[in-house]
């Protein structure tokens, strides 16, 4: 006789390894993505005429490089503070790139980009890893991974 097992079971069996990995993989991509974005930032400090452009392009992409490389260490490792860090950081993230958006549009510009048009696709590109990251950091199986862990 073959017996299947029920969906709590199926549930408990699954500690939600793929999604919190997945999560950890992309915070991580994004955290190196905005690496380059703080060299970036360094050089634009070094050569812009614009010093307040150039620090905000720097500690934006400082800080949202700390948080999701942090998010993205902290889900590899199973704990609770690097989800909390990667959804911090995912939705930081997705917040500057629709800032990036609004006052593009108003002719004030950051994040690297010079004055002219703002990249509509560019932006748009940015934003789908960085909501990728969100929902899977949100998933229940991943609060399942960090509360189980490796185990």
């Amino acid at each position: 006789m073959v017996t299947f097992p029920s969906q709590s079971e199926a549930a408990a069996a699954s500690r939600g390894g793929g999604a919190g990995i997945t999560a950890a993989v992309l915070a991580l991509l994004g955290g190196l993505f905005h690496l380059v974005g703080v060299a970036g930032g360094a050089v634009l400090l070094a050569g812009d005429g614009d010093l307040g452009r150039s620090l905000l392009t720097f500690a934006t992409h400082l800080v949202l490089a700390a948080a999701l490389i942090t998010g993205g260490v902290g889900l590899v490792l199973a704990k609770e503070f690097g989800r909390v860090a990667t959804i911090i950081g995912a939705a930081a993230a997705l917040f500057v790139y629709v800032l990036v958006l609004v006052l593009g549009a108003f002719g004030v510009y950051f994040l690297g980009l010079l004055d002219g048009d703002v990249p509509l696709g560019y932006v748009g590109v940015l934003c789908v890893p960085a909501i990728g990251t969100l929902v899977l950091a949100c998933l229940p199986p991943t609060g399942r991974w960090v509360t189980q862990g490796w185990s």
